[in-house]
């Protein structure tokens, strides 16, 4: 039977029909609502896909590398601990050490950025000072940033940037856009982040000082130089029953076991139980690293540990080989009390550093004694 049509000549609905179309709406069940709202798929000018934003990690550090002098020996070694970006303090404190670049070699133990006011320029002054330095863990997160800004992340607005970290879709759970590291990665030149990338995360001196080794954080007693985790070396406070950590709460201080390990044998020794200390080609048995501004200047007979609070109102120290002295100036409180938000030290930075893409290096010898 043939729908009724109407005068127009066009053919009226069948109710029947249309009565059945109504209940399937009716019993057809509402899809399924996501517990967590749904991401978009692009992001930027150039649509990158969240799952490539996700998925970015930035290329590891070097584990180890031997330092090398280039001409003459130096009269001294200067190994300073962390900076964070005090460039002043650092300044005073060649001065201080009456420092001489045609007799002198820096050495910095990592975290040269972050939480103080001039990160850039700190970085500007190592490379000028042509500094050994190695890794730290804010160090790290920086060069993190801007490996995923130069990569995935270079069409990203701030706006999709902010989007992503509330929706937990950056690449990195310390990825915050309140904290300096990102904005202190977008100020670095290309030589200034490719020379960051440089740095290993592990520093053997050479002769005469090739017992000693540099590192940021810490290292495990029970494993040889070379079979160190780079990651762990930059955070390493203590040793827990499950490995490094970087609490204080779990577990023993690794310079504490370090020296238990080391009593009684000397670096290259055959003597028994050598064979548990697991030595590799590298014969090293005195450890100056940074990192632990909760426990401070650490002065032992094999560790040197010369976080000595620097930007939380303490003092920035060096450490001069031979002689095993130490030299300090007191710091400003950069990073605690009021003012201290984040947003009030970023603009701080931005006052102070030198224009990044002018790339000034420091022009006036500051903190030298004028050859």
């Amino acid at each position: 039977m043939q729908a009724p049509t109407s005068s127009n000549g066009t053919r009226s609905p069948d109710p029947a029909a249309q009565q059945q179309r109504q209940q399937a709406v009716v019993d057809t069940p509402p899809p399924p609502v996501s517990p967590h709202p749904q991401q978009p798929e692009a992001y930027g000018r150039l649509k990158v896909r969240a799952a490539d934003v996700k998925s970015f990690r930035a290329k590891p550090p070097t584990l180890l590398e031997k330092g090398t002098l280039s001409g003459k020996e130096p009269k001294r070694l200067i190994f300073i601990g962390d900076i964070h970006g005090s460039l002043k303090e650092l300044n005073l404190l060649l001065c201080k050490l009456k420092f001489k670049r045609n007799e002198d070699q820096v050495v910095l133990v990592g975290d040269l950025v972050a939480k103080g006011p001039e990160s850039v320029g700190v970085v500007r002054r190592a490379r000028q000072l042509n500094a050994w330095c190695v890794r730290g863990n804010h160090d790290d997160r920086v060069i993190r940033w801007r490996e995923f800004l130069d990569g995935p992340g270079a069409t990203l607005s701030e706006s999709e940037l902010k989007s992503l970290e509330k929706s937990g879709g950056l690449p990195y759970d310390d990825f915050k856009l309140g904290k300096d590291h990102y904005q202190i990665a977008r100020d670095l030149s290309p030589d200034d982040i490719a020379w960051m990338k440089s740095l290993p995360t592990i520093l053997s001196l050479p002769p005469p000082y090739s017992q000693w080794v540099v590192v940021h954080g810490g290292l495990d007693p029970s494993k040889p130089l070379l079979k160190q985790s780079a990651e762990d070396v930059m955070v390493t406070r203590n040793i827990a029953s499950s490995g490094p950590t970087s609490s204080r709460d779990e577990g023993q201080a690794w310079f504490e076991l370090w020296a238990d390990k080391m009593k009684g044998l000397s670096p290259g020794s055959s003597a028994e139980g050598g064979a548990d200390l697991n030595f590799d080609e590298v014969h090293y048995n005195k450890i100056i690293y940074g990192h632990d501004a909760g426990r401070s200047l650490q002065l032992h007979p094999l560790t040197k540990g010369l976080d000595s609070r620097c930007v939380y109102g303490g003092q920035l120290t060096a450490f001069v080989l031979p002689g095993e002295k130490t030299v300090s100036v007191t710091c400003p409180n950069y990073d605690g009390g009021s003012g201290s938000d984040g947003k009030d030290r970023r603009r701080r930075r931005r006052d102070s550093i030198p224009n990044a893409k002018a790339e000034p290096m420091f022009t006036l010898e500051e903190g030298e004694e004028k050859q």
